[in-house]
């Protein structure tokens, strides 16, 4: 149990980091009534989500194969967690979105472009397995903090719940940290990276693995816009729209756990597996636009989330099929600012689409093609290290 106290401690991370996305909703109206503004204007928050990783990444790649894992983890734990703990006594909301630019850098640094390369590093071999254990966190969280932010709220208000979540979470990340992810880990020779830093951008495979992925999860972040607003329109009430989604929810931590206990025995197919799975979440849209009944939605919608829980691990994995371990920081960094103009335009021209036309069907038709082209850039990546007759992407 021992030697997979990385991966739970990167378990953590995720779940606390990305995953605190999921409470965002909560705060929404309350910042609106205190600073006077509108919805859409709080709404701009989520942004810095993209812009600042997409700008930050590289840089925090490059440290994360050149600096200890722990040191850049618990400086981005604290620096999150102390930013949202400056929020929750900010007299105006240009300091609330500052406080939140702040927030962002924090999350780079111990989200998945530091952890899941660590993890790489630490289960040579049995990288699906730790990469979809530690992915599996972000749906733990989704199932724990809501409930715990929703009764906080009820109790204190957005300022003290801010409060003790950032300040709770500090104590809670930092003991797991300490004890999970040895002071060592992560350090690669600077011949190394400066050799990575010379050819990286020569690979095919990192062209091609930056788009898949990049288009795959945006994909799926426009999915999730989609998802409540699509029910409603077709005829289900919200409660029925929240269990659609809570069983797409259960059914991308079932996909998680499949990576993780057949990932590895894959590994010389990475590339297949990672086609296949977007696929399959293509046939998961498909079958959603045709569902006639609420059991052929909740198939539909586990389908889906199945595939894209599923391939949530795929971007790290992908890459150690084809890059060196010890600079994999690296290569992850630097594919970040591909998510950004997929994430910045997709969310609006779903919401154009919706304004247009009163639904969302030629949104999900034009995501099954999205996928599809995902899955076309993942088939035509070279041989794999591991597969026979393989040849390095470098």
């Amino acid at each position: 149990m021992r030697q997979w106290l990385p991966a739970l401690s990167a378990m953590a991370c995720l779940g606390f980091g990305v995953g605190l996305l999921g409470v965002y909703g909560f705060f929404v109206e309350p910042l609106s009534r205190e600073f006077g503004v509108g919805v859409a204007t709080i709404n701009v928050g989520p942004v810095a989500l993209l812009l600042v990783p997409a700008f930050a990444a590289p840089m925090v790649g490059k440290l994360a194969d050149r600096m200890p894992i722990r040191r850049i983890v618990l400086a981005g734990i604290f620096c999150a967690m102390l930013s949202l703990a400056f929020i929750s006594v900010a007299p105006s909301l240009l300091l609330v979105a500052f406080g939140f630019l702040v927030f962002a850098l924090g999350l780079t640094l111990y989200g998945p472009v530091v952890v899941n390369g660590m993890l790489v590093k630490t289960y040579p071999g049995r990288e699906a397995r730790a990469l979809a254990l530690a992915a599996m966190g972000i749906s733990v969280a989704s199932m724990l903090l809501p409930p715990l932010v929703g009764a906080l709220m009820a109790q204190l208000g957005w300022r003290d719940t801010l409060l003790c979540l950032a300040l709770g979470l500090l104590l809670v990340l930092w003991l797991l940290v300490m004890a999970g992810i040895p002071a060592t880990t992560g350090v690669a020779s600077d011949a190394d990276s400066r050799r990575l830093e010379a050819s990286i951008y020569r690979s095919p495979a990192f062209w091609l693995i930056g788009l898949s992925v990049a288009i795959a999860l945006n994909v799926s972040l426009v999915l999730g816009i989609c998802y409540p607003p699509h029910f409603v329109q077709t005829g289900y009430s919200l409660a029925q729209a929240g269990l659609f989604l809570s069983a797409g929810g259960l059914g991308g931590m079932v996909g998680k756990a499949g990576i993780a206990w057949l990932g590895d025995a894959g590994r010389a197919y990475a590339r297949w597996v990672a086609a296949g799975l977007l696929l399959l979440e293509c046939a998961g849209i498909s079958l959603l636009l045709v569902a006639g009944d609420a059991t052929a939605v909740f198939v539909a919608v586990t389908l889906t989330g199945f595939a894209a829980g599923a391939f949530i691990p795929m971007h790290p994995y992908l890459n150690s099929r084809y890059f060196d371990a010890a600079n994999i920081g690296q290569v992850n960094g630097a594919q970040a600012p591909f998510f950004l103009p997929f994430g910045l335009v997709g969310a609006p021209l779903a919401g154009y689409a919706f304004d247009r036309l009163g639904n969302y069907e030629l949104v999900l038709q034009s995501l099954m093609g999205a996928l599809v082209l995902a899955a076309g850039l993942a088939l035509a990546l070279p041989a794999s290290r591991s597969e026979p007759d393989a040849r390095n992407a470098l």
